[in-house]
């Protein structure tokens, strides 16, 4: 897929479009809630890249694209908007 070539060959700014797109195909089938649009909304404006719904959808889980610098941003604006835990993880090529 395109996202794992984005990943692999560390490519990581290219990624976040990609699931943003993803993102809008979830919700036109109708497996987002209004409580992760609004994270995942947040994460964007934030500054995260990209960000969808994490697992098989109409649950609390969703991922985020973010730059290092600033991934503590986005963590605060997250917990602002009703986020319970944020956790942070690298992806190194």
């Amino acid at each position: 897929s395109k996202a794992r070539r984005c990943i692999m060959e560390g490519r990581i700014h290219e990624l976040g479009p990609l699931m943003n797109q993803n993102q809008t195909l979830l919700e036109d089938i109708g497996v987002s809630s209004p409580e992760l649009q609004v994270l995942i909304e947040t994460a964007c404006i934030a500054g995260a890249s990209g960000a969808k719904l994490s697992g098989a959808g109409l649950g609390g889980n969703m991922i985020a694209v973010v730059d290092p610098d600033a991934a503590g941003l986005v963590e605060i604006a997250l917990r602002e908007a009703g986020a319970v835990r944020t956790l942070r993880t690298e992806v190194s090529t």
